[in-house]
């Protein structure tokens, strides 16, 4: 009788694994149904469709803006910026300022390096000279900022400080997406 009572359970379980599976199996048949009806395809189509969507949710995660991309693009920016010099102010590694600029390529666009290159150096048929001056009010990592999404390929970051050199400012960084990467598009002071 105990026999009788496990193989009835046995079959019971059997019984209902096997119309789970064939629910799953049906389920997933008609999603790739709905995806080929409505991308017009069979459902090979249906799977391409689905694996790009993967692949574009896979692009816009890494498109989000991190704190650690700001951070890190800010700093390239201004360690970029500030070029060690000898006594006389003569920049060491560089000796134009478009030699200086292209160093700015996978950091900031052209004109906004230019901007402050313009600014802070001085070129001459010896080389190139930095003004001695201080460097320009800037991001400050520890202090919270507004991250303001313009579209999905641009975003504004607006941080307020207080410095004793400069009391209390505004910076907003324009950072555009291009090219799979973030690089910095604009930098405005207040």
């Amino acid at each position: 009788m105990q026999k009788k009572i496990n193989s009835k359970y046995v079959s019971l379980i059997l019984g209902i694994a096997f119309i789970i599976t064939t629910t799953i199996t049906l389920q997933s048949t008609s999603a790739q149904t709905v995806l080929a009806s409505k991308y017009g395809g069979d459902h090979e189509t249906s799977q391409a469709v689905k694996s790009k969507a993967e692949v574009v949710d896979k692009e816009q995660l890494s498109k989000e803006l991190s704190h650690e991309q700001i951070v890190s693009l800010t700093d390239q920016f201004i360690d970029t910026l500030v070029q060690e010099a000898d006594e006389q102010n003569r920049v060491v590694n560089f000796d134009t300022k478009s030699a200086l600029l292209n160093e700015f390529e996978n950091i900031s666009t052209k004109e906004v390096a230019a901007g402050y290159v313009d600014y802070y150096y001085t070129e001459k048929n010896e080389g190139l000279y930095i003004k001695p001056t201080e460097t320009p009010p800037w991001f400050n990592e520890h202090n919270d900022y507004d991250m303001i999404h313009k579209d999905s390929n641009t975003v504004y970051i607006k941080q307020e400080n207080t410095t004793d050199l400069y009391g209390t400012y505004t910076i907003i960084f324009e950072f555009k997406w291009k090219a799979d990467q973030w690089y910095i598009s604009d930098i405005s002071h207040q």
